[in-house]
């Protein structure tokens, strides 16, 4: 049976420190791997929260497989997430703040969680200037993956949308969002346009980082990378000017 307390030694080991503003894309089923861990996902929640117990934790609550164009209908209570185990847990969890937006949303628990999901509602696109994934680099915070693999890194989208590559956006659409308290509003917002001719090869950030920008090493059973976010941000938009298909093939 894990312990599910070791994670904050395991990420303490990766840079993380208590006073950090952290977003976490995560593997449930990677941390665990063959064994269980004793009191589950929330149990993972609560060593996140107490990792960064005097900074911000944030855990991307994505729902772009259930609000769609034919079903444009987002309510920041409601809306399950299609990214995991551990982001429902997360929004379910006691003191964490979703913002609102119909695809991109983000669980926030800590430091100013209420001022960072507020002004997301001021964005139009999927990772735009007000995101929490933007304000995570603005507060010198980290990415860490969590289990996940590196394209799956939502953070690289906002990179993108400083450049905007020819493959990133399809139409603009209104949806009907409901605020968690209750608020109702209808706001438009672009999609992703990404088709099966793009394979989106996140990982390449890597490459682009210094040794002390990127650590790898494991938590739990899980594979786990921890980036420095501003680096993220400010290299990736440097390749992406010079080469602007860097992070995605074209087949």
């Amino acid at each position: 049976m894990l312990d599910a307390k070791q994670i904050i030694a395991d990420l303490r080991a990766l840079g993380v420190k208590g006073d950090d503003t952290i977003i976490v894309h995560s593997s449930y089923n990677a941390l665990k791997g063959d064994e269980k861990i004793e009191n589950g996902p929330e149990a993972v929640i609560s060593a996140l929260k107490e990792t960064v117990k005097n900074g911000t934790l944030m855990l991307p609550t994505l729902s772009w497989e259930a609000v769609t164009i034919e079903n444009p209908r987002f309510n920041a209570l409601e809306t399950e997430s299609c990214v995991g185990i551990l982001p429902e847990f997360m929004r379910k969890s006691p003191d964490v703040i979703r913002s609102v937006h119909p695809t991109h949303s983000v669980a926030i628990w800590g430091r100013d969680a209420q001022k960072i999901a507020d002004v997301h509602l001021r964005d139009f696109t999927p990772v735009g200037a007000n995101s929490p994934f933007r304000e995570v680099a603005r507060r010198r915070g980290k990415i860490v993956m969590l289990g996940n693999p590196l394209e799956t890194n939502t953070t690289m989208h906002g990179v993108e949308e400083m450049v905007v590559p020819p493959y990133l956006y399809s139409k603009n659409n209104d949806y009907e969002l409901t605020t968690s308290s209750g608020e109702k509003l209808v706001q438009g917002y672009l999609r992703h346009g990404f088709t099966d001719a793009v394979e989106q090869r996140y990982e390449r950030i890597v490459n682009l980082l210094d040794k002390n920008e990127c650590k790898t090493g494991k938590v739990l059973n899980a594979s786990c990378t921890v980036m420095d976010a501003a680096a993220v941000w400010t290299k990736g938009l440097k390749k992406l000017r010079e080469d602007i298909f860097y992070f995605v093939d074209m087949n």
